[in-house]
């Protein structure tokens, strides 16, 4: 098989297609002007010949951040302009920091020529409890004390009026009118008061309520694209439920993640006579078919290639068929799937699915045939549920004196909890998953037997910008037999560990008891342990660099399973903005389980 993160590279390129750029808006210092002051200018992190002086350490290092790169002054008109640009840009910034009264004196010699700022900051005003009025009708007393409450957050009598709070106080309060069922809510002219005399400010916020909403029906645009019932289905609200922002963002959420579309927006129709909107859901569909490629090495499973089709909205309800292959030196196999996306319920996939499969390793080689059925709950839940049942015909060689023939009925029932930020590069959260998977298999023997496996990982990110991220992963299974021999379990669902996925520097699925091959028994472990940290630097904004140490052993008895094969070794990390391309190099310690002297990796995303 190849490197287990391998797997990450065709979904990576999911996330490529989709990536569209962000721009990040600079507040304009005419937008803070409107309630009085002005905003900082948007720092130039370059050096000025202006000094300042009558400022502490902080403020001083704020201001000089604020003034553009110039040339040193070479007579007193370049320096006297120098001093005023300066004082201007200081000024502003001292009174979206509350120093209203402060005085800022440019000064400039001649010899030699010098430009100079002298500040006086004076007292710091500080905010009085913001009163916010309504223009035409005032909204129900719950909704006018939630904006309340939101601005007087952000607007705290005695704290420091700083023209940042102002801004963050008015949007806040906006946002609390339209979660409180005014989708319509709109800011008015503002109006701030300076009160010299008191050192004090006074923030006046206007808001035009609009009308309350309740959510009726939704229906999509153009209709011919979709079936009316799956767009039925994706409605996350009761009709008649009271309007939420974040019920709208749910929608437009699902019907993105499907893949069938590019773009999805929505709007409420006008309010019947009841005041119910229904929500028009506005979409442009994605390409019909879809290619993807995914490339990756080692050289312990060497090149790997998988190649991907899918034709999306299949039967117009978001679905897609999708024909993947897997192709590497261990592992040859061709998968075709049918996904109905939110078919059991929102964030929960129906997939079906029949697959061929070649797989050569030392412990064994197989070739078999799998149909299968599985609700899967969607990566970007926090918390899912998956399960699924499959039916497989596996014939092995090379794999001791079990069995040579298996035909396995199963199942599987998984629950996760993920806290993490990215799914291909992680920087903070966490991730719980335990699976269990039950099965009969009949052929050469029979036996009825149980897998459960249990993984936990962490990520940390420290320092300047959170470039330091810690990483770290446990991972443990056990097999155990409900009736019949554990020991006539087939080959593959047996445990190993090694590769690029569990123990980095080792061959994949190498590491396994070794007596096991010399009496002849089915190769692989009852039972597996593994362990990974990771230590991960962002260099610069693409380049970044890795250490590691993965432990992992599979064995028969838990007294063994702390005698861990280890891997150790270093990283290269290249952003390419929507996973990093990883290069890791691994030196196998344990001399028992590999002759190689170290493994090279390739491939798209973490690790783990």
């Amino acid at each position: 098989m190849v490197d287990e993160a391998l797997t990450n590279a065709a979904r990576a390129w999911r996330y490529a297609v989709r990536l569209a750029m962000r721009l990040v808006p600079i507040l304009p210092a005419a937008a803070a002007a409107a309630i009085g002051f002005a905003s900082a200018p948007v720092p130039a992190w370059s050096e000025s010949p202006v000094i300042v002086e009558g400022v502490d350490k902080d403020s001083r290092e704020a201001i000089i951040g604020l003034l553009p790169d110039r040339e040193r002054p070479t007579s007193l008109f370049e320096a006297e302009r120098l001093a005023e640009e300066a004082a201007e840009r200081a000024n502003a910034w001292l009174r979206s920091e509350g120093y209203y009264a402060a005085q800022v004196t440019p000064e400039a010699q001649q010899e030699p020529a010098e430009a100079r700022i002298l500040i006086e900051m004076g007292p710091r005003f500080a905010f009085v409890p913001p009163a916010i009025q309504y223009e035409g009708e005032t909204p129900a007393q719950i909704a006018s004390e939630a904006a309340a409450t939101a601005a007087g957050k952000r607007v705290q009598e005695g704290a420091p009026a700083r023209a940042e709070d102002v801004l963050a106080a008015e949007a806040a309060a906006l946002q609390a009118l339209r979660e409180a069922g005014f989708p319509d809510a709109s800011t008015g002219e503002r109006r701030v008061i300076v009160d010299h005399a008191a050192s004090t400010m006074n923030v006046q916020l206007r808001f035009d309520a609009g009308g309350y909403a309740r959510l009726g029906d939704v229906r999509a645009e153009p209709a011919d694209l979709f079936r009316e019932n799956f767009i039925d289905d994706l409605q996350n609200w009761e009709s008649g439920d009271q309007f939420t922002p974040d019920r709208l963002a749910q929608l437009r959420r699902d019907i993105t993640s499907t893949g069938a579309v590019s773009l999805a927006t929505t709007e409420l129709a006008p309010p019947d006579e009841n005041g119910v909107r229904n929500v028009v859901l506005h979409v442009e569909p994605a390409r019909r078919n879809a290619y993807e490629l995914g490339l990756g090495y080692s050289t312990t499973d060497g090149v790997g290639v998988e190649a991907e089709w899918t034709r999306r909205n299949y039967t117009r309800r978001a679905d897609s068929l999708t024909v993947f292959t897997r192709l590497s030196q261990a592992l040859q196999t061709i998968n075709a799937e049918l996904s109905r996306p939110h078919a059991a319920g929102l964030g929960h996939t129906r997939n079906y699915g029949v697959s061929l499969t070649r797989e050569d390793i030392d412990a064994y080689a197989r070739q078999g045939v799998a149909i299968y059925a599985s609700v899967d709950a969607a990566p970007t839940l926090t918390f899912g549920q998956s399960y699924g049942l499959s039916v497989s015909a596996d014939f092995y060689d090379d794999a001791g004196a079990g069995v040579s023939n298996a035909y396995v009925f199963g199942g599987f029932y998984d629950l996760r909890r993920d806290t993490t930020d990215a799914r291909l590069d992680p920087r903070e959260g966490s991730l719980l998953d335990l699976r269990i998977e039950p099965a009969v298999s009949t052929g050469d023997e029979t036996v009825t037997f149980a897998r459960a496996i249990g993984e936990g990982r962490i990520y940390e990110s420290l320092g300047d910008q959170d470039r330091v991220t810690l990483a770290a992963r446990l991972r443990v299974g056990w097999i155990e037999a409900v009736s019949g021999d554990v020991e006539n379990a087939p080959p593959d669902r047996r445990f190993y560990a090694g590769g690029g996925g569990s123990v980095r520097g080792y061959d994949y699925n190498s590491i396994y008891p070794a007596e096991r091959d010399v009496l002849g028994l089915t190769p692989g472990g009852q039972g597996l342990v593994e362990t990974s940290v990771e230590a991960r630097w962002r260099v610069t904004e693409r380049w970044g660099a890795a250490a590691f140490a993965d432990g992992g052993t599979a064995f028969d008895d838990w007294n063994e399973a702390g005698d861990l094969s280890w891997g150790v070794g270093v990283g290269l990390r290249y952003d390419l903005g929507f996973a990093p391309l990883r290069f890791d190099i691994a030196l196998p310690l344990d001399d028992e389980e590999t002759t190689a002297d170290y493994a090279l990796y390739i491939s798209l995303g973490q690790a783990f």
